[in-house]
């Protein structure tokens, strides 16, 4: 007799295995999630030390070059101590008090921001010369730890010291110090660089991507120089447990590890970088929190799917098995409806957390078809619905991807293709599309022979990167070159010249006039002017021409591949009729002009050095005979720059001994013929050359800055002499604008008036014209203070400036001068006579009396008679002699009248 199976028995089967599927669909649902998220976090892991790396590479590139640009500086100074052929510590000390060195300092460093001061030292630490002060301070800073370090050891020939709060203005300061050795190895002093910490915290400040990130400088033995955000407590401290200290002790040249910081007490993702010149290293470090953050929302999101899809097919299995154990059978189909339908749901949350990716990512199986694609794969391509479903092979989505393949070359080969069976687990690459995206891959194989990759838009990333090395080689404001950048390509030009026997031409530019659209107009105006000046550049030059801008309104042009009708004067003059065309803009016209100085290789010179000196000078030329104009290099010129710097050189010499006398020449009342005063005229004499012209020395002591003590000197002289007259006459000073710029000038009047005891009222200072063009409010407001004193105020060469009527509407002259070039055209021009007889009415008319000088001729004091001209002076009346030649004017009371 057969039994009856019981319907629990026909379960049991099936129920064992729904249960074993169940545990091996978890276990794949879990193991796939695992993978995915590991994936996820390599890659994340890989992006921050990459974009790390990436930084902090281009940051040491950028400090390494403004170092640099600092120990040009200094190396400029020591190759001119030796061609100076400095021996001992007097020639030493006697070159680098000059103040032409302190003048070209400040030229050299004005482009420099990072550059707080260049100072020059003895071998006693004692300061010889100062780009930010003249006279120099007295300054020692053999306590300093640079000096000790490279007094004390000979080999030892650059130094980055500690940071220090600087003497002058406390504001946190390395040095670079550069030894100065005689040609036996005599230690004579050092050259010290002065570099702000501030200027690399304002730039780290400006580049830093995220809050969390934390750029900063080492010295290689741990010591933190710069760190922004900025923790003052840590500057200047030896951190031997940083990031940076512990890559440097397994790579000197940089690297990347996890540490917590001994400073803000995080842990941190940290990349270094050492400077290529310098015992530096750059650091930059993110928090492992905020640098992981969107992985962990993303493997959270990813978790949560597959703990939920695990938990809801656990349900969908219990109920179908208390469904077989109740025998419900006829309620089994409709069970197996509804948990398909609750499968798709869970499946569709999870492709939610898929979608909502940064990464777009496609999962295939090991026959090359298509399992899982996300939006964001299918947004960055614009992937068609057809090919999104699962199956489709990756040879027709590769056929897709490859239809928006750019120009630029890629890594095209790993796109929608596996990874090689026998090579590595995971292969990266980046390609560019056609609408210039830049798409960073990581493809990854899965044990199954299948594999999983993402695809990232790293466009903005690497476009950041790009501008950081941009903004390294060119000029900000007019995006050419810079001169880092500039010299470079001569030198390789030069090179090529060198080689192939073409001639190379290097073109200083200057714009005439730049000063003053800045005054007039603002410096807006100035850098929109400078903008189209570049432009006008770039669309002149030719293809193997480059422009720079060297700095304020000097421009370079390298010109190459010249040859038949190309000659460097033909690109000059193109240049100059290019940049001298008017300049529109703000509803208003400017007009400037342009001059060129050219130096041409081989001929000038075979560096880059030689090359820009020479067109240097030639364009010094090309301004002084007229501007608008070019000139090339001569010989003549070095050889008279070196004896302008000789007699630079014998003027400060001749400064406080016998070489220099005042001469003086009297002035008359034209009604009386009464001497009314006389001029104090400056003369040198010198012990070689003898008489030097004042046309000649006068413009070097006002550019060498010598003219200010001059000018104190011919003042307490002149008022000395004045005092001791007999009679009460006055005497009139010139003042250049130099020194009415000075702010102590107008007690220097009056303590020279007190010493001597002269009246203010006999004292007549003698400003030019172009005072009110070149000179700043504060020169005119110093006029006002002076006039205060109760000193006469006179306007010397009246006639020869810009806007004559508006200066005499701008300040009360108590005197005008006609120029002698006016009166020298009295009798010999019908203009002459007429200009002379309107400045001497338009004095009558503003109540101002007026002097003529350069009287030569009884025709030219005859004129001057008719038309009331009030006082005279020249040759005609009496030449510039020693006080002596006069003392009848000055002693004896008497009525002397002109013969």
């Amino acid at each position: 007799m057969l039994r009856a199976r019981s319907p629990l028995a026909f379960a049991v089967g099936p129920a064992a295995v729904l249960v074993a599927s169940f545990v091996v669909l978890a276990l794949l649902i879990a193991a796939s999630a695992t993978i995915f998220i590991v994936d996820m976090h390599q890659q994340a892991v890989r992006d921050v030390e990459r974009g790390l790396i990436g930084l902090s590479t281009v940051l040491a590139d950028q400090a390494d070059r403004s170092l640099q640009a600092i120990e040009m500086v200094q190396e400029a100074v020591i190759r001119d101590m030796a061609e100076a052929k400095v021996a001992t510590p007097a020639d030493y000390a006697a070159a680098a008090s000059r103040h032409e060195l302190h003048v070209a300092l400040r030229t050299r460093i004005a482009a420099l921001p990072q550059v707080n001061a260049i100072t020059i030292i003895d071998h006693t630490g004692k300061l010889l010369n100062f780009s930010r002060f003249w006279p120099i301070p007295e300054v020692n800073i053999a306590d300093r730890d640079y000096f000790e370090v490279l007094a004390a050891d000979p080999q030892r020939q650059r130094f980055v010291s500690q940071p220090v709060r600087n003497r002058g203005d406390g504001v946190w300061t390395i040095y670079v110090a550069r030894k100065v050795s005689a040609p036996d190895g005599t230690f004579l002093g050092l050259v010290l660089g002065a570099v702000e910490l501030g200027y690399f915290e304002r730039l780290y400040r400006e580049i830093t991507p995220t809050d969390d990130t934390v750029v900063s400088m080492f010295r290689d033995d741990g010591m933190l120089l710069v760190r922004w955000p900025q923790r003052e407590d840590a500057i200047g401290r030896i951190l031997p447990t940083t990031g940076a200290a512990l890559i440097a002790s397994r790579s000197p040249k940089g690297g990347v590890l996890r540490n917590v910081s001994p400073i803000d007490g995080q842990a941190r993702v940290i990349a270094t970088r050492a400077l290529a010149r310098y015992p530096l290293i750059l650091s930059i470090s993110r928090t492992e929190q905020e640098s992981l953050a969107l992985f962990r929302r993303q493997a959270l999101a990813v978790a949560a799917a597959a703990m939920l899809l695990v938990v809801c097919i656990a349900a969908l299995f219990l109920l179908f098995l208390r469904q077989a154990r109740a025998e419900r059978r006829i309620l089994s189909a409709e069970e197996r409806v509804r948990s398909e339908r609750d499968l798709r749901a869970h499946y569709e949350r999870f492709g939610v957390a898929l979608d909502n990716m940064v990464h777009g990512l496609c999962l295939f199986d090991a026959s090359e078809q298509l399992v899982v694609m996300n939006e964001r794969f299918a947004g960055l391509y614009a992937i068609p619905d057809r090919l999104r479903q699962p199956g489709t092979t990756a040879g027709e989505l590769r056929g897709c991807v490859l239809q928006q393949r750019g120009a630029a070359a890629g890594d095209w080969d790993i796109v929608m293709t596996p990874p090689p069976l026998n090579g590595p687990l995971e292969s990266t690459g980046v390609v560019r599309l056609a609408d210039d995206r830049d798409i960073g891959i990581l493809r990854v194989l899965l044990p199954d022979g299948g594999w999983i990759c993402t695809h990232e838009d790293v466009t903005e990333r690497r476009r950041s990167e790009e501008r950081l090395r941009f903004l390294a080689r060119h000029d900000v404001l007019t995006k050419l070159p810079n001169r880092l950048q500039f010299e470079e390509v001569v030198e390789r030009e030069l090179a090529i010249g060198a080689r192939t026997g073409a001639e190379v031409a290097l073109l200083c530019l200057d714009l005439d006039g730049f000063k003053q659209v800045n005054d007039l107009f603002g410096h807006p105006t100035g850098d929109r002017l400078l903008i189209e000046v570049a432009e006008r550049l770039r669309g002149l030059l030719g293809e193997r021409c480059l422009a720079a801008r060297l700095g304020g309104d000097e421009f370079a042009v390298l010109a190459t591949g010249l040859g038949g009708f190309k000659t460097p004067a033909m690109a000059a003059q193109a240049i100059i009729d290019a940049l001298s065309a008017p300049y529109t803009g703000d509803k208003r016209r400017i007009d400037i002009s342009c001059s060129v100085g050219i130096a041409s290789f081989p001929r000038d010179g075979d560096t880059y050095e030689k090359l820009l000196s020479g067109s240097d000078m030639a364009l010094v030329r090309a301004k002084k005979e007229g501007k608008g104009i070019y000139r090339f290099f001569e010989s003549i010129m070095d050889a008279a720059a070196r004896e302008r710097h000789q007699l630079a050189l014998d003027l400060r010499a001749a400064i406080g001994t016998a070489q220099f006398e005042l001469h003086y020449q009297p002035q008359f009342e034209v009604a009386s013929g009464r001497a009314s005063g006389f001029e104090a005229l400056l003369r040198w004499t010198h012990p070689a050359h003898g008489p030097i012209s004042p046309a000649q020395f006068i413009p070097l002591a006002e550019e060498t800055g010598l003219i200010l003590p001059l000018g104190e000197w011919v003042l307490r002289e002149a008022c000395r002499e004045a005092a001791a007259w007999a009679l009460p006459l006055g005497i009139a000073v010139n003042l250049s604008i130099a020194q009415l710029e000075q702010p102590d000038l107008c007690g220097t009047v009056r303590s020279v008036l007190e010493e001597t005891g002269l009246t203010p009222d006999r004292l007549e200072l003698e400003v030019t014209e172009s005072l009110f063009l070149k000179g700043s409010a504060r020169s005119q407001e110093m006029l006002r203070d002076l006039k205060a004193l109760g000193v006469r105020i006179s306007m010397d060469d009246f006639g020869t400036g810009y806007s004559s009527l508006a200066t005499l509407q701008a300040f009360p002259f108590d005197k005008i001068k006609i120029d002698r070039s006016f009166v020298g055209q009295i009798g010999v021009t019908s203009k002459g006579g007429a200009i002379v007889r309107a400045i001497i009415s338009l004095g009558e008319s503003l109540d101002i009396p007026v002097i003529a000088e350069g009287i030569e001729t009884e025709e030219q004091l005859a004129f001057l008679r008719q038309h009331r001209c009030a006082e005279i002076q020249g040759y005609l009346c009496g030449k510039p002699q020693p006080i002596a030649a006069y003392r009848g004017l000055v002693v004896h009371v008497k009525d002397l009248r002109v013969a």
